[in-house]
């Protein structure tokens, strides 16, 4: 049995049965296309899904990673109508982790995805475990109550609005191109085309502008080929849609989990 064979054997021991399985490349489980079918629920999903390990060379600490090697070179795959998710499978605590699939798309073949050993342990404990901020959340839950991860999966088909600093940005009337590192600025990872976004100083202290954008579309391109770390820009094409009227302090505390300095 491989990683993708244990997270749906863990959802149909619930109750789910999976209508569809389909490998997308055929020669590897990961992704894997699957339909989850409970009575009048239905999940859709691209799964990914890999065995949590230490945190490997080069790290301190007693925390773990998922290792997200997969069946092709490019970026992890998301498909229209589907939502892509990342399983790690801690078989010593019975735990099983997920991650949102499209905010660590960009990170290259085999990165890691980080998970503190504090989130493993209290999903052990308490059954279910959140950490992180909200554009790169992890979510924890015993192996045997998958179902405590739904309120989690449900969260990542919401639109989403975060605030973005910019490399560089242009505005036309209500078009802008909104152009972001994804090292400096990782909330702009987390946002897909109809997500909202706000314009942000690099200490997502202050607001460039008062206007809400409405992503029209976004491209991914490494700007450093050839060179043993990529770097990663997003361009965002993006549409006005509102206009910021709360206290922008507040506005930015509650989107990017930050406190403002006083």
């Amino acid at each position: 049995m491989n990683a993708i064979d244990d997270v749906i054997g863990a959802w149909e021991q619930v109750g789910w049965v999976a209508t569809l399985r389909e490998e997308v490349n055929g020669s590897s489980p990961n992704p894997t296309r699957v339909d989850l079918v409970r009575r009048k629920q239905r999940l859709a999903l691209l799964i990914y899904a890999w065995k949590v390990t230490g945190e490997g060379r080069g790290r301190t600490g007693t925390n773990y990673r998922i290792q997200t090697t997969r069946s092709h070179d490019s970026d992890l795959l998301t498909e229209p109508g589907r939502l892509t998710i990342g399983f790690g499978i801690d078989a010593e605590r019975g735990v099983l982790a997920v991650f949102d699939g499209w905010t660590k798309r960009a990170t290259g073949r085999s990165s890691s995805v980080h998970i503190e050993r504090d989130t493993l342990e209290a999903a052990q404990r308490d059954g279910y475990a959140e950490a992180g901020y909200p554009w790169d959340s992890r979510a924890a839950t015993c192996i045997a109550q998958p179902d405590n991860l739904m309120p989690w999966i449900r969260k990542q088909y919401e639109t989403r609005t975060a605030p973005v600093h910019p490399v560089e940005h242009s505005i036309d009337h209500d078009a802008a191109t909104i152009v972001a590192d994804l090292w400096n600025a990782p909330t702009a990872s987390w946002l897909r085309p109809g997500d909202r976004l706000v314009l942000a100083d690099s200490a997502g202290e202050s607001l460039l502008d008062t206007a809400l954008w409405a992503v029209e579309s976004v491209n991914v391109t490494i700007v450093n080929p050839g060179e043993r770390y990529p770097r990663r820009r997003a361009t965002f094409v993006c549409r006005r849609t509102g206009r910021v009227r709360n206290n922008a302090a507040d506005l930015l505390r509650g989107l990017s989990g930050r406190r403002p300095r006083s």
